[in-house]
């Protein structure tokens, strides 16, 4: 059935900055991180 779908399902993105680093609150200390949502991830903020 997925096979129907006109575009694949999409996988929303993590920033690079939160990435790199394993704590929110270091990437923040690094300089302001922008979040586009849905686009990118919202795991790094949960």
């Amino acid at each position: 059935m997925r096979d129907n779908l006109k575009f694949k399902p999409f996988k929303p993105g993590t920033p690079k900055a939160l990435e790199k680093s394993g704590n929110v609150f270091e990437a923040i200390r690094g300089g302001d991180i922008l979040l586009h949502h849905p686009y990118q991830s919202f795991n790094p903020i949960i």
